[in-house]
C-alpha cells in the first residue's frame, strides 16, 4: 500500500489502538510471537512497532530493543511507555542498507500492509547474525494465490508462498496456524513464523534479486 496512506491511517488510529485491538479485538500476535522465543537477544529490532504491543513482550528478553514505525503518533505512543532503547521513523517498504548487526527481528501483524514480502525478508536475511531469529504473523490465506488483498486492506498470505520464500533466503522456519484476532466478532486465522538464519544465508540484493550465497 501506498506509504503516505499508512502512514496517514495510522497516525489517526494511534489514540485508540490499544483499546482497539487488545480490549475489542483480542489481538494475541504478539503473545504468540513471544511464546516461541527461547533464552534472551543482545540486539532485537521491531519492525512495525506501533505502540509497543510487542515491546512489551520483548523487553525482558532483550538487552538492547529497537523500534521502527512509519507512523509518528505511534512511536510517540510507543516512547511514552519506555519501553525501547531507541525509535526510529522507517517505511518497511523502503528499508534503509542493511549490516548484520541484529539478533531478532520480530513483525507483530505489519506484513499485512505489504502484499509480496520478498524485499523485506530479504532484508532482513542480510540485517541478522548467523543464528539470527525472525519471528512474525501474517494473516493466512487458502487460496493458490501467493497473497491476496482483503475487503478489509490487508493483505493474507499462503503457507507454501511462506515456506518457500523463507528457504531460499536461508531461514529454517516453523510455521504454525492461530487465530490473530477478531474481525466483525469472526476471528481471523493466521501463520505464526518463527524462523533462523543459517550460517550460509541466501543474501539478496535490493529488491530480492541477485541472490548469492554469503
Amino acid at each position: 500500500m501506498p506509504a503516505a496512506f499508512v502512514e496517514a491511517m495510522f497516525d489517526q488510529y494511534a489514540p485508540d489502538f490499544d483499546a482497539a485491538l487488545v480490549e475489542r479485538l483480542d489481538y494475541r500476535a504478539p503473545q504468540l510471537l513471544r511464546a516461541g522465543l527461547a533464552g534472551s537477544y543482545a540486539r532485537v529490532l521491531d519492525l512495525g512497532c506501533g505502540t509497543g504491543l510487542m515491546g512489551a513482550e520483548l523487553r525482558g528478553i532483550s538487552g538492547d530493543l529497537e523500534g521502527w514505525d512509519i507512523s509518528s503518533e505511534m512511536l510517540r505512543l510507543a516512547g511514552e511507555k519506555r519501553l525501547y532503547d531507541r525509535l526510529e521513523k522507517q517505511d518497511l517498504s523502503a528499508l534503509p542498507p542493511a549490516v548484520a548487526a541484529w539478533d531478532l527481528v520480530t513483525a507483530a501483524d505489519v506484513f499485512a500492509y505489504l502484499g509480496a514480502l520478498e524485499g523485506v525478508v530479504a532484508w532482513v536475511s542480510r540485517a541478522l547474525r548467523p543464528g539470527g531469529g525472525f519471528a512474525f504473523t501474517v494473516e493466512a490465506h487458502e487460496g493458490p494465490e501467493a497473497w491476496v488483498l482483503r475487503d478489509s486492506r490487508r493483505y493474507a498470505h499462503a503457507l507454501p508462498y511462506l515456506e518457500g520464500l523463507l528457504e531460499r533466503a536461508g531461514f529454517t522456519a516453523r510455521i504454525a496456524q492461530a487465530v490473530l484476532r477478531t474481525d466483525g466478532g469472526a476471528p481471523v486465522e493466521g501463520h505464526v513464523v518463527q524462523a533462523v538464519l543459517g550460517s550460509r544465508a541466501l543474501r539478496r540484493q535490493g529488491d530480492g534479486e541477485g541472490a548469492v550465497l554469503a
